[in-house]
C-alpha cells in the first residue's frame, strides 16, 4: 500500500507539463480529482467551493484511500487555485497539513500512523491543456514529520523526519495516443539536500527492549521519469503496445549514520558514498537496467562480530540490456558486473590470515557481456514466462528427450562475447576477452546445449604466487603443489616471470583445445 501510493499521492499534491494553451481552475481541480480516482478505491469530500474572481478556493479538502488492509486520509485545510490571465494557474495550498495512514499487521494489530507535511515557500503553476497539464514546482522545503505511532491504541516510541531542501522540479500528465483510456506520465525532481532521521524504541516477540537510530544525508539529489499506460492494461496477459516505463536516480555524496540496540546486542557505524546513480527502461521489446555506486566506506565499531569492520570499495554496479520482444532476427543483449577496488580492514583478513601470508590488496571483479539472442515468442508475455518455468523443471526426456528440455518459447542465443574480464585477488591477476557463436541447430554435440564455436583468451599474473601462498596456509597440502602445476601447466604457457597465458578454443566440430592440446 503505502510506499508507492504515499508517493503518488504527494506528486498530486505537491504537482501534478510548458503550456501553449490555456487551462482554468476549474479544470486543474478536475484533474487533481480525477489523478486521484486512479489511485483506486477513493473519496474527495470538501467543506465548500467557491469562486471569487479569478480564484477558485476548495476549503477542508479529504482525501481518502480504503485498502482491504489499510488506507490514507489526508486533510488540507485550503487551496488556492488562481488564473493569472496568461493560461496559467498559480496554485496555492496550506504550508502544513495532516496525513494518516493505517494499516493491520499479519498478527491483526491496528497500526495508525500520524504524519504532519510541511511545504516551506512552495510556489506551483499550472500550465498546459486539460488533456496535458504540466504542473512547475519549487520549494525551500518539503518535509514530512511522524508525529505518532500506536498499535492497538498504544503508542509506540518513535521519531522520524524527511525532508528536501531547495526542492523542484515538474510533473506532466497527458491523454497518451491510444485514446482516452490511455494516458502518459513525465516527471522529474531536483534537490539541493535530502535529509532523514528515525528514532524507535520498542520490544520484540519475547518482550526485550530494542532501539534504532538511523541519520542520512544526500546531497544533489535528482530523479526522473515516465510512464505510459496504454488503454487497457489492467486486462492484458503481457506488455501491451505502448506501455513504456523509465527512471533516472543519482545522487551525489550520502551519509548515513546508525546505532541499534537489542537483545543480540549493539550495532553501530556509518555508511558513506561518494555517488549514485540507477536507470530502468522498460517498454515491450525491451529491458535495462544499470546502477553504479561509487567510494563506499562502511565502518562499523561496534557489531555482531568481536571486532572492528571496514570495507571499502571504488565502485560497485550490476548492469543489464535485454530483448523482450519477438523477432526472427537476432537482438543484441549485454550485461556487467563491477566490484572495483573492494578492501576489508585488518581484523577481517586476521580471520583466516593471520601471519599476513597474502598480499592484502584491494580486489576487482569486472564482468562485461554482449551478444546476440533470438526470440521466438514475447518473454514479456505471462504463457511464456510459464512455459518456460514449467519446462526448466523438466528433466531432458519430461521435456523433449534429447533436446533437453529447451520450449520453442526459449530464446536462442546467437553469440556471446566476453568483453572484458578483471580479476584481482591476493596479488594474482586474470584478464580475459573472447567470443563465440552458438549453432541452435546442433543440440546434440554437448549434449542439449547449443554447439559454441570460438575462443577465449586469459592472461595471468602472481598466479603462482597465490598458489604458494595457499599452500603456506595449509589451504591444500604442499605435497599436493607438483600436481596442482602439472594441471595448470596443460591449460597455460608460461610466457614471464609468473605470467601465464591460455588460448581455449572451440572448433566446428565441437573439439576443445587449450594452447593448441586437445582436452575435448
Amino acid at each position: 500500500m503505502t510506499a508507492l501510493r504515499t508517493a503518488s499521492i504527494g506528486a498530486l499534491i505537491v504537482a501534478a507539463g510548458a503550456a501553449q494553451a490555456d487551462v482554468t481552475a476549474e479544470e486543474v481541480w478536475q484533474n487533481w480529482q480525477q489523478s486521484a480516482r486512479q489511485l483506486g478505491e477513493t473519496r474527495v469530500e470538501t467543506g465548500a467551493q467557491n469562486r471569487e474572481g479569478d480564484t477558485l478556493t476548495i476549503t477542508d479538502m479529504v482525501f481518502t484511500l480504503e485498502e482491504e488492509d489499510g488506507g490514507l486520509v489526508v486533510r488540507l485545510p485550503r487551496i488556492d487555485f488562481t488564473e493569472t490571465g496568461d493560461g496559467t494557474v498559480e496554485v496555492r495550498m496550506s504550508e502544513s497539513y495532516p496525513v494518516t495512514i493505517t494499516g493491520t499487521e499479519e498478527d491483526g494489530a491496528e497500526i495508525v500512523i500520524d504524519l504532519s507535511v510541511e511545504q516551506t515557500g512552495l510556489a506551483l503553476t499550472v500550465s498546459g491543456t486539460p488533456e496535458a497539464m504540466r504542473h512547475d514546482y519549487e520549494a525551500a522545503r518539503y518535509a514530512m514529520t511522524v508525529e505518532s505511532i500506536t498499535e492497538d491504541g498504544t503508542a509506540i516510541p518513535a521519531e522520524a523526519r524527511f525532508a528536501l531542501d531547495a526542492l523542484r522540479g515538474s510533473y506532466l500528465s497527458r491523454t497518451g495516443p491510444d485514446g482516452p483510456g490511455g494516458s502518459e506520465t513525465e516527471y522529474d525532481l531536483a534537490a539541493d539536500t535530502l535529509a532523514l532521521t528515525i528514532e524507535s524504541e520498542d520490544r520484540d516477540e519475547t518482550g526485550a527492549e530494542q532501539a534504532v537510530s538511523i541519520d542520512a544525508s544526500v546531497a544533489e539529489v535528482a530523479l526522473s521519469g515516465r510512464l505510459a499506460l496504454p488503454e487497457g492494461m489492467e486486462e492484458a496477459e503481457a506488455l501491451p503496445e505502448g506501455f513504456a516505463l523509465g527512471f533516472d536516480y543519482a545522487t551525489g555524496p550520502a551519509l548515513v549514520e546508525f546505532d541499534a540496540e537489542g537483545p543480540q546486542g549493539r550495532a553501530a557505524g556509518t555508511a558513506r558514498t561518494a555517488s549514485s546513480a540507477v536507470q530502468l527502461s522498460l517498454d515491450p521489446a525491451r529491458v535495462a537496467y544499470d546502477s553504479s555506486t561509487k567510494g563506499l566506506e562502511l565502518v562499523l565499531p561496534e557489531g555482531p562480530m568481536p571486532f572492528r569492520i571496514e570495507v571499502s570499495a571504488a565502485e560497485y554496479g550490476f548492469g543489464i540490456d535485454l530483448p523482450l520482444g519477438a523477432d526472427a532476427a537476432p537482438q543484441d543483449l549485454s550485461a556487467r558486473v563491477t566490484i572495483d577496488s573492494l578492501a576489508f580492514g585488518d581484523p577481517i583478513w586476521d580471520l583466516f590470515d593471520r601471519n599476513e601470508v597474502l598480499p592484502r590488496e584491494p580486489a576487482t571483479l569486472i564482468v562485461e557481456l554482449s551478444g546476440s539472442a533470438r526470440l521466438p515468442r514475447d518473454l514479456a508475455d505471462l504463457e511464456t514466462a510459464g512455459a518456460m518455468g514449467e519446462a526448466m523443471g523438466e528433466t531432458g526426456d519430461e521435456a523433449g528427450g534429447e533436446a533437453g528440455g529447451m520450449p520453442e518459447a526459449a530464446p536462442e542465443i546467437e553469440s556471446l562475447a566476453l568483453d572484458r574480464l578483471v580479476l584481482r585477488l591476493a596479488g594474482a591477476e586474470i584478464l580475459g576477452d573472447g567470443a563465440f557463436t552458438f549453432d541452435n541447430a546442433d543440440l546434440e554435440t554437448f549434449d542439449g546445449f547449443p554447439r559454441p564455436e570460438g575462443r577465449i583468451d586469459l592472461r595471468a599474473t602472481g598466479l603462482n604466487g597465490l598458489l604458494e601462498n595457499l599452500a603456506n596456509m595449509g589451504v591444500f597440502p604442499a605435497e599436493q603443489m607438483m600436481g596442482v602445476r602439472m594441471m595448470l601447466g596443460l591449460f597455460s604457457t608460461t610466457v614471464g616471470n609468473d605470467e601465464l597465458t591460455s588460448e581455449i578454443v572451440i572448433d566446428e566440430a565441437g573439439q576443445v583445445t587449450a594452447n593448441g592440446q586437445r582436452i575435448r
